[in-house]
């Protein structure tokens, strides 16, 4: 009787074939993905994406990955010497693959990171110097497939571009999910980059006329993107177990005289800055009654920016830790930083985002200080729900005013912390999210 009752509530689930993002727990995108699909069939879930989306992908969730290798992913002479070649087709996944970021290192490495992308990025070839197309053993393993929804996370015009010859190809139903606002840095800088933004503003609104369902990260991003693109996204953010966090909200504020903050995640263009500058202004503080001290817990241990941050008085920088340790160790600390730039290119590309993070920051209890400009979306969803303490100024003197004003007022962290709790059990509660996201992809597909 229960594997009737099983097969039945599965045949209502259509296939799903999601393009541009792997299941993982190391970026956000592929947080998120993992945290709204969870509960779906997992043999009706398959994710095609290049090489190098596929490093750290997790098999708990879903199982089926097609590497779009060299049949489909193709970069012009003389860059296709340079780059490293991934085999076509399903991969094969040791047990408990996944579990972590696997590290890149080595010369090539250096040279790509450091040299290729940055020039091809300034000339504006990042645009052109490759492209995905439908291979004939893609077609076959497609057709053995047969999905009935495509589910998209794109981030260049290779994948934009891709994205809109595979619905033509399909004839499915597709949804798009924006993580960030990368339409309005993805040519933000560099030779010809006039030309691209216009050419990819294009090809993007010509796949957006071929999207069924639109998502996206935030409230701020849903108002922005209605305005721009004239199309009705419905904002879907990671959601959150709240079994989980059952042994770690109960609100503690502490009080003593060594104060410990943390921030927990990557080092990246959205936020390298402000976690720098918030970090300079701990390293140089000094008070008589109480100490600051920062940790950075993050899988950029190897960048120049965790070089510079290493140095600093007060400042540690530590390894990444299992997502699953993650909520112990968010109640260990006195607050928890969300950090956003305030330069020109930061803003743009998180300005509606709110970070993967921040559900859980406010499911664990601990104080929230967000360090982010007025106008992002993060600074007014934490200003509008009084569920964290928002620090909008690009200053230090009155950051650690700001700081200091948060520690002598008990009653304040007290506040923050309750309504946080209380945000995350309404608005991300994973129970609720999850069913709604369910029943909205399941929506655009009648079986």
């Amino acid at each position: 009787m229960q594997d009737i009752e099983r097969f039945e509530t599965e045949a209502k689930y259509p296939t799903v074939l999601i393009l541009g993002q792997s299941f993982n727990n190391s970026w956000g995108g592929g947080i998120t993905l993992s945290g709204l699909f969870k509960g779906w069939p997992k043999d009706k879930l398959a994710v095609t994406s290049t090489g190098h989306l596929l490093m750290n992908a997790t098999t708990d969730i879903c199982s089926i990955y097609y590497q779009l290798g060299t049949d489909e992913y193709k970069w012009i002479f003389p860059f296709n010497l340079i780059q490293k070649g991934y085999r076509s087709g399903l991969l094969v996944f040791k047990k408990n693959a996944g579990s972590g970021l696997r590290k890149k290192s080595g010369a090539r490495y250096n040279l790509v990171t450091k040299y290729f992308y940055p020039f091809l990025q300034w000339t504006g070839l990042i645009h052109c110097a490759s492209h995905i197309e439908i291979s004939d053993k893609f077609k076959k393993w497609l057709s053995e497939y047969n999905p009935d929804i495509l589910y998209l996370q794109t981030s260049s015009r290779e994948t934009v571009v891709f994205a809109s010859e595979l619905i033509s190809y399909l004839k499915i139903p597709a949804v798009i999910h924006m993580m960030d606002d990368w339409p309005s840095t993805i040519s933000f800088r560099g030779l010809f980059k006039n030309y691209w933004r216009k050419k990819i503003d294009s090809e993007f609104r010509i796949l957006l006329s071929r999207i069924d369902i639109f998502l996206s990260i935030s409230d701020a991003m849903s108002e922005e993107y209605f305005k721009r693109y004239k199309k009705r996204f419905i904002p879907f953010h990671n959601p959150i177990d709240l079994s989980r966090f059952s042994k770690t909200n109960n609100i503690l504020i502490k009080s003593n005289t060594n104060y410990r903050i943390l921030y927990i995640g990557r080092i990246g263009m959205a936020n390298k800055n402000s976690i720098i500058s918030f970090a300079q202004s701990i390293s140089h503080f000094t008070n008589s009654t109480y100490t600051l001290n920062i940790d950075i817990i993050t899988p950029d241990a190897d960048t120049k920016a965790s070089d510079i941050l290493r140095k600093m008085r007060n400042v540690s920088v530590l390894p990444p830790v299992s997502h699953s340790l993650v909520p112990s160790v968010l109640i260990e600390y006195d607050f928890l930083l969300l950090p956003l730039d305030f330069n020109q290119i930061g803003l743009r590309f998180a300005q509606y985002s709110i970070p993967t993070k921040a559900s859980e920051y406010m499911a664990s209890g601990t104080p929230v200080i967000v360090y982010a400009p007025d106008k992002t979306a993060i600074s007014k969803f934490f200003t509008d729900n009084e569920c964290g303490y928002c620090i909008t100024n690009y200053n230090r003197d009155r950051l650690i005013n700001a700081i200091d004003v948060l520690i002598k007022n008990k009653e304040l962290r007290k506040k923050i912390s309750e309504k946080a709790i209380y945000i995350a059990r309404t608005r991300f509660n994973a129970e609720k999210v999850r069913l709604d996201f369910h029943n909205m992809i399941r929506s655009c597909y009648k079986i």
